[in-house]
């Protein structure tokens, strides 16, 4: 199975990117030859975010390549009706095959689910019923749905996703529920804030669950795609490049992460950075999504850095 490699887009915690320069870096992704271009969704949060789908639906028309995907969509802070609409709407400015619907139930900021009305408890189940009804209604057909949220008779949203059956669903998170969603529900996951051990060991329960409910995760045949989502700033002083990995994450999720990103982050020079994806390809990851994690003024030069020194290597 072939390793792809993803690039993630989102404002820097201390800097709001102009358009033109979000503009600038999707279009640059996808001439260094990523196989993904990502965005991170947030309502309300510490840092700074667009509406990850309509940020996508302009990338749309700036690439005609690339995978987009959203890493991952806030599912229960939104109607499904209006997710479906949004999500098939992106799929179609696509042309069809290159949009990924990542989803996720959230709950690191309670304001935003104060802020949309939504119970932080009912995450998970609103969560599922949602995905149950995307699903239907991308089929572009007349459905019904009679459930613990939300009942409707005979509604229809046209036009369906260019996508057959509507993109591929991949869900992100770092619990079992997640994994399980993952597993049961959809094609895909992604993991973050995880060790390459950990990993390895969430694959294989998700395999377990999926073989108990009768289904086969066809990772080989690319149907079904376990990703991990990595923090990365490759610089040859590993100091500094942990130093400023600490500051980005801690302003970016409003927490000390002293001694949490010496666990997670991938930093430091070339050589350790590829023995990290290394460890991470050989528990089961066949896709990867970075983020830059360093000053603002550097993420263009570290995607071409990572698509030019790091990525080949590993390919090799």
């Amino acid at each position: 199975m072939k390793t792809k490699f993803g690039i993630s887009f989102g404002m820097h915690p201390e800097r709001i990117f102009t358009p033109e320069e979000s503009y600038a870096f999707v279009e640059s992704a996808e001439s260094l030859g990523y196989d993904s271009l990502w965005i991170g969704d947030h309502i309300s949060f510490y840092g700074h975010y667009t509406e990850s789908l309509t940020t996508l639906a302009a990338f749309a028309a700036r690439t005609s390549r690339i995978t987009l995907g959203v890493g991952v969509y806030l599912l229960p802070l939104r109607r499904p009706a209006i997710a479906a609409k949004t999500a098939a709407t992106v799929d179609y400015l696509t042309g069809g095959g290159r949009f990924v619907f990542g989803v996720g139930v959230g709950g690191e900021g309670k304001t935003e689910f104060e802020l949309c009305g939504v119970p932080v408890k009912e995450r998970g189940a609103r969560t599922d019923e949602s995905i149950e009804i995307v699903r239907k209604l991308w089929s572009g057909d007349k459905v019904s749905h009679e459930g613990r949220f939300w009942n409707f008779t005979d509604a229809r949203q046209t036009p369906a996703p260019a996508t057959p059956g509507g993109p591929p669903i991949w869900v992100g998170g770092r619990s079992d529920a997640a994994r399980k969603r993952a597993a049961l529900r959809c094609e895909g996951y992604v993991s973050y804030m995880f060790s390459a051990p950990r990993f390895a060991r969430g694959l294989e329960d998700m395999r377990q669950w999926a073989e108990e409910a009768g289904r086969t995760l066809d990772i080989e045949g690319g149907a079904w795609t376990p990703a991990h989502h990595a923090f990365i700033y490759v610089h040859e002083d590993e100091e500094h490049a942990l130093r400023e990995g600490i500051r980005n994450l801690s302003r970016r999720y409003n927490m000390d992460f002293d001694g949490i990103a010496q666990k997670y982050l991938f930093y430091g020079p070339r050589e350790r950075c590829l023995e990290q994806i290394a460890a991470f390809q050989e528990a089961g990851a066949t896709h990867f999504i970075f983020k830059h994690a360093g000053p603002a003024d550097e993420e263009m030069d570290q995607m071409a850095l990572l698509a030019e020194e790091v990525i080949p290597e590993v390919r090799n």
